[in-house]
């Protein structure tokens, strides 16, 4: 069967900067949390400058920058992680060729990095993103699969994000 959607590129430690930023930052859920910790911050420093409630109100801003400073070592933290991973899968090389393809009724991810294709049924698509370069597929098993904006060799790219909604939609109400 011909492949409704091909996508080839070099994968480069770009692919890891910006899934890492999305889901520890920029994602809708952490950028509310963020944005309520920011506001929490403020409300509690202008509380203890005016009221002049220091303690109480100098823990809770201490909590907060606390929380932040958590947040910011978890994504770089992640970020190491990925670098490392990143090294090892390319023995040290730090690009390796990715196709992935959307084929019939099933993702293919091929890489120079493995022997064999991985082979994603589209039932376990569960999720889709995008960032600033690429358009992330997560599984129910947490994993993810890119495509690169731009670097499509069969299909419109148009036509793509929302053929995987409409997948991952699907998926929704068969589940239900």
């Amino acid at each position: 069967m011909e492949p409704k959607f091909v996508n080839r590129f070099q994968r480069s430690f770009d692919v890891e900067k910006e899934l890492y930023l999305y889901l520890h930052i920029t994602a809708p859920p952490m950028l509310i949390s963020l944005i309520i910790l920011g506001v929490t911050a403020v409300v509690n420093l202008i509380v203890c400058l005016v009221c002049g409630l220091t303690y109480a109100n100098l823990a809770v801003f201490a909590m907060c920058f606390i929380v932040l400073c958590i947040i910011l070592y978890r994504y770089y933290a992640a970020i190491q992680a990925g670098r490392s991973r990143l090294k090892e899968e390319t023995n040290n090389k730090g690009e390796i060729t990715v196709t992935a393809s959307l084929d019939g009724d099933e993702l293919i991810s091929e890489s120079t990095a493995r022997e064999e294709p991985v082979y994603v049924p589209f039932s376990q698509l569960k999720k889709v993103f995008v960032t600033k370069n690429f358009y992330m597929i997560q599984t129910e098993e947490k994993m993810v699969y890119v495509f690169k904006k731009g670097a499509f060799s069969v299909g419109k790219e148009e036509d793509f994000l929302p053929y995987v909604r409409q997948l991952i939609e699907h998926n929704k109400k068969k589940g239900k």
